[in-house]
């Protein structure tokens, strides 16, 4: 399918590919459209340079438009010339303008144009139907930025507090500035404002770092994607104080979402599309109680932030919003999942890449998650698991746990294909030359990196935690319920005899 995504927001070409400083369009636009040409489709960006589209862009050769963060009238002019060639036009809507007295004849005419409505949230699909009488489909943000590891270990008295978004969302913290005042007053805040240049910043930042020098230091911090990340690691707790506006009510939980997917605990104001995780992060509960909540219990809140990531992880992977994306322009052909477990920088065509890492090499997994829990994936959904150098890197007493939960999502008569160093072959080798095979270069590739793992990554993950024969390997597999266990030749790596490759089915 020939997809083409239309977006006024400004594109820009990086050294690891397009990104934008807009937010919304890395969500809705440069993230579904990566995943959904890696589903096959033949996907196309334009984003508006000038008063009106090119004539390449209204003529490009496309089954199906999506307009995205659409302001201007002459998306309708386009979406009206695409109808005319035949050409599906989806209208996706992120923020509630229909009351706008310039924008909102335009959100109108764009949903009536539409042939499919998206809605980010499910409170921008009520705005649509109250205002237009459309349904829609709701497909939430994809999760952004690196996972990282749970952590909270305040070093106390200072609290390390993180705010970060567009100046346009500072009202939230001017309206509960209270909060932060009260908080400082039971112990001191470090304040880091992440956020870019806006001419009232300097004023806001001025009044806020006045209110109480001696107990709350407000630092300002140039807003880019890597400095909010990086504040994230160096602050203990992340504040979303929200401004009362019914604008709000159809948020998406992209600012709840990134800083728990980054291992970091979060206090926020009610916002319903936060509500789902309001067990796990105190949501509405105001700064000073949520932050002291979180204080009181810390043993818990690691934990909490675990379960928030794996939810994350189900919900928010942007291989399970390009599905959604899929059935959204009409993709309704159903492929075999197949599923390329602990993949790497090894990212295979045809399979959903799956990785605990952010990226490796440049190289960056559909779906990011624990393989001790693959939650984003239900019980016998998948064709095919396969799984390449991957069991060595776990411990011995937890690999027949782990590989259970891969049959879990393995359909009823579908193959597992494990293929792992030869541990057999290794020792074999190594006793032909044990001087020369001990190397940490290349020498021992073929018997101390089967031992140990690679020493050039220099990364623990990377370490391998046991090994297996043939045999021991086939035993494994059979233990864990898989039938018809037998040996293939391998056809990764280095493949026989270093290597080996063991398949069974799923009864």
């Amino acid at each position: 399918m020939r997809i083409l995504f239309a977006t006024v927001a400004q594109l820009r070409q990086t050294p690891s590919g397009l990104t934008s400083d807009i937010a919304s369009a890395r969500y809705r636009v440069l993230i579904p459209a990566a995943q959904l040409a890696r589903l096959g489709h033949q996907v196309q960006l334009a984003t508006l340079n000038h008063a009106d589209w090119p004539q390449q862009v209204k003529d490009a050769a496309c089954d199906v438009l999506v307009i995205s963060k659409s302001f201007h009238a002459v998306n309708e002019g386009l979406a009206r010339g695409m109808k005319a060639r035949g050409v599906k036009v989806v209208v996706d809507l992120c923020d509630d303008h229909f009351e706008h007295p310039e924008f909102g004849p335009h959100f109108a005419n764009l949903v009536a144009l539409a042939d499919t409505v998206v809605a980010s949230t499910q409170a921008m699909a009520d705005a649509v139907k109250r205002h237009t009488a459309r349904d829609s489909v709701v497909i939430t943000d994809p999760v952004e930025g690196p996972r990282g590891f749970p952590k909270f270990a305040p070093r106390l008295p200072w609290l390390k507090l993180a705010w970060f978004g567009h100046p346009s969302n500072l009202g939230g913290i001017e309206a509960k500035a209270h909060e932060l005042i009260a908080l400082a007053d039971r112990l001191p805040v470090h304040f880091s404002i992440v956020t870019a240049p806006w001419p009232t910043v300097p004023r806001f930042f001025t009044d806020l770092q006045a209110a109480d020098p001696a107990r709350l230091k407000v630092e300002l911090v140039p807003w880019s994607v890597e400095a909010t990340w990086k504040a994230l690691v160096e602050n203990d707790m992340v504040w979303i104080p929200v401004a009362e506006s019914g604008k709000s009510a159809v948020k998406s939980p992209n600012r709840l979402l990134e800083p728990l997917w980054a291992g970091r605990i979060v206090v926020a104001d009610p916002v319903p599309s936060y509500l789902p995780f309001a067990d796990v992060t105190p949501i509405g509960k105001g700064l000073v109680r949520g932050a002291l909540d979180v204080l009181e219990n810390l043993a818990a809140t690691e934990e909490r932030v675990r379960e928030a990531q794996r939810r994350i992880a189900r919900d928010h992977s942007s291989f399970e919003c390009a599905r959604q994306w899929a059935k959204a322009v009409g993709d309704a052909s159903e492929r075999p999942m197949r599923l390329n477990l602990g993949c790497g920088d090894k990212i295979l065509p045809g399979y959903v890449n799956v990785d605990v890492v952010e990226a490796r090499a440049g190289m960056k997994p559909e779906v990011i998650c624990d393989l001790h829990d693959l939650a984003p994936f239900a019980d016998a959904s998948a064709d095919e698991i396969l799984a390449v150098h991957v069991v060595e890197h776990f411990w011995r007493w937890e690999i027949r746990d782990v590989m259970r939960e891969w049959a879990r999502v393995l359909k009823p008569g579908g193959r597992m294909i494990i293929e792992c160093p030869n541990i057999l072959s290794a020792c074999q080798t190594f006793l032909e030359n044990p001087q020369q095979f001990s190397r940490e270069d290349q020498n021992g590739q073929r018997t101390m990196w089967v031992f140990y793992g690679d020493p050039k990554w220099k990364d623990p993950l990377m370490i391998h935690r046991w090994g297996y024969t043939p045999d021991s390997l086939k035993e494994l597999l059979a233990e864990v319920g898989l039938a018809d266990v037998r040996q293939e030749p391998a056809q990764f790596k280095l493949r026989e005899p270093r290597d080996m490759r063991v398949v069974g089915v799923k009864r």
